[in-house]
């Protein structure tokens, strides 16, 4: 199969919905070193050709949580058939496109949280530059 591009102008980010935003005010968080897991999870409709990226933040320190945010990206994808590598019992997705999927709703998550935490102790806070790849590693767990 010939390496498929991605075509900007046929993905679309048609909402972004919050399921989680929970942050504790009530620490001192200047100069501590906060423990942050990131997660994800991807759901997709072939017949709307939309996908429902999922992505979870969550920060602690010394086991106490600070700050837990779940948010929902959905997508469409105009050519969404062309990226279907089986179709079998499951239809698996090119790479490209889940990478790019992925991409997408971190760094608009990395946005949001940003203005979120703006008048908060964590306003220096800025989520890393991580590879899809690894969190693609990284499931939401249910």
């Amino acid at each position: 199969m010939e390496k498929k591009t991605i075509i900007a102008e046929k993905i679309h980010l048609v909402r972004i919905l919050p399921s989680k935003e929970y942050f504790d005010h009530q620490y001192a968080l200047a100069d501590k070193e906060l423990k942050l897991s990131i997660a994800q999870s991807t759901k997709h409709n072939s017949d709307k050709k939309s996908f429902k990226i999922s992505l979870s933040v969550f920060l602690e320190y010394e086991s106490q949580k600070i700050a837990d945010y779940l948010y929902d990206f959905i997508f469409q994808v105009e050519n969404l058939e062309e990226y279907v590598l089986k179709k079998e019992e499951k239809p698996l997705f090119s790479g490209i496109l889940i990478s790019t999927l992925l991409t997408i709703a971190y760094s608009t998550l990395r946005g949001i949280l940003h203005t979120k935490l703006a008048d908060t102790p964590l306003k220096d806070f800025i989520l890393p530059i991580i590879s899809p790849n690894e969190l693609l590693k990284s499931k939401i767990k249910n």
